[in-house]
């Protein structure tokens, strides 16, 4: 059961994000009278299938569940043509192109639209003013002096309104460079002067500090330790093995220093006090100095507070969400060669990679924190596969792009030796791709 739920929620989105994919394809290529002749989403053989009579497509629901076409007539250079005007190849390269950029831009279009969702369902986040709950030790912020409570009200003589505001503050300190924080510590003003890292700079995970928050549960992970002791979103909790947790980093401290062993918790639900016990889950960690070190989890994120907003707001979010990630991604795909090289041979896995497998296990993981889970990373991998789809990759639909980037410059298209010879160092990077990503899977399985 553990492994045949993470394999439904997977195959349910990507089945889902396949659809719109080739649906984009199907739709354009309709409205520009090119004719379909198969919708299939997977691959192998038809499990289900039926013919629309109006148009003679077959659509197909096949056995393998990683990925779908649209088959269309005269799509295919090395079989006969009739020369028919609703053929592939007959129409035009701008209608090929805009045929090609459908599927992609579809994809991108359900990223938007799951983001935007969710934030109108969640709600804006509201971020808390720049009160310091824990201060790490031996990290700038200790060694500038910061205390627990402090709130820090100026950097550098600029005021902080929040803690959103005090992250892009800190991140304008560059490296090794000197800085002057005013904090509110109980009813006085001081002062206090830091120094920067030389390598690290100044941004919030290096500075060395949690926000402070209040110990209120805000989402619990179905079957978790947590879930089944009875905790649940809205709770909060009071003490921790009778050491009493005024705040949401002392929470998390004192569940982290306790793995496999089973701790009592006093917690508020519904303004009644409750006493439980849990036992934390161990997890192995890489820690700020580079050491690997088994911590307690036990299935709760922290509540955060939201105010509601509207739809064009939240459509506003969508758009700005997907280019964020989306600049993320196109930063990381000139460092692909190395992280698969240094996955494959030196065991250096930084966890960014992965295949079905570990697709199938963020997915069951999503789906046992909520619907909004859920849909979020279907939106996050919404988005990867369009940008995916765009490399200039024979066989995808960017290879398609710059054939016909060839074809308008030269004003004639690529000869089928060529093409065919395309194809198959497109399949060739694609199968390897495939094998590589598997090969990390199965090396995350067996450790």
């Amino acid at each position: 059961m553990s492994f045949l739920q993470p394999a439904f929620f997977f195959i349910l989105a990507l089945s889902l994000l396949v659809l719109v994919h080739e649906w984009g394809h199907f739709w354009v290529a309709r409205r520009a009278g090119v004719r379909v002749l198969r919708f299939a989403i997977g691959f192998g053989p038809e499990l289900l299938g039926w013919t629309q009579q109006s148009t003679g497509t077959r659509f197909s629901v096949c056995g393998i569940p990683f990925g779908g076409y649209v088959k269309f007539a005269g799509d295919n250079p090395e079989e006969e043509r009739d020369g028919l005007s609703d053929e592939f190849l007959s129409q035009s390269v701008k209608v090929r192109s805009a045929i090609v950029l459908a599927g992609p831009a579809m994809n991108y279009l359900l990223a938007i639209l799951l983001y935007a969702g969710v934030l109108w369902a969640e709600g804006e986040r509201v971020y808390p003013a720049a009160k310091i709950g824990d201060v790490v030790e031996d990290t700038v912020a200790d060694r500038a002096g910061l205390q627990r409570d402090d709130l820090i009200v100026a950097v550098d003589g600029e005021p902080v309104g929040d803690w959103l505001d005090l992250d892009r503050k800190l991140s304008a300190v560059e490296a090794g460079q000197d800085f002057r924080l005013d904090v509110r510590r109980g009813e006085q003003t001081v002062t206090l002067d830091g120094r920067a890292g030389e390598e690290t700079g100044l941004d919030r995970d290096f500075f060395g500090v949690h926000i402070f928050v209040d110990p209120v549960v805000g989402g619990v992970k179905r079957g978790s330790p947590a879930w089944n002791a009875g905790l649940r979103e809205g709770d909060r909790v009071v003490s921790v093995d009778g050491r009493p947790v005024d705040r949401w980093s002392d929470l998390q401290e004192l569940i982290s220093e306790r793995p496999d062993r089973e701790v009592a918790v006093v917690f508020e639900h519904e303004g009644t006090r409750l006493e439980t016990t849990v036992t934390p889950l161990g997890e192995e960690i890489r820690n700020a100095a580079g050491d690997e070190e088994t911590v307690g989890r036990i299935g709760i994120l922290q509540s955060l507070e939201r105010r509601p907003i509207g739809p064009a707001a939240a459509l506003a979010g969508g758009v700005r969400e997907t280019w964020r990630l989306t600049v993320g991604v196109l930063e990381l795909i000139p460092r692909l060669p190395v992280m698969i090289f240094n996955a494959l041979f030196r065991g250096q896995d930084d966890g960014g990679l992965g295949g079905p497998v570990r697709m199938a296990q963020l997915f069951g993981e999503a789906a046992r924190w909520g619907a909004l889970s859920f849909l979020s990373l279907m939106a996050f991998i919404s988005t990867q596969l369009a940008i995916f789809n765009l490399l200039p990759i024979p066989v995808l639909d960017g290879g398609h792009m710059a054939l016909y980037t060839v074809e308008v410059i030269t004003r004639r298209p690529p000869s089928l030796k060529v093409r065919v010879i395309l194809q198959q160092i497109g399949f060739a990077i694609l199968l390897l791709l495939m094998l590589s990503v598997t090969v990390m899977d199965i090396g995350r399985v067996f450790g």
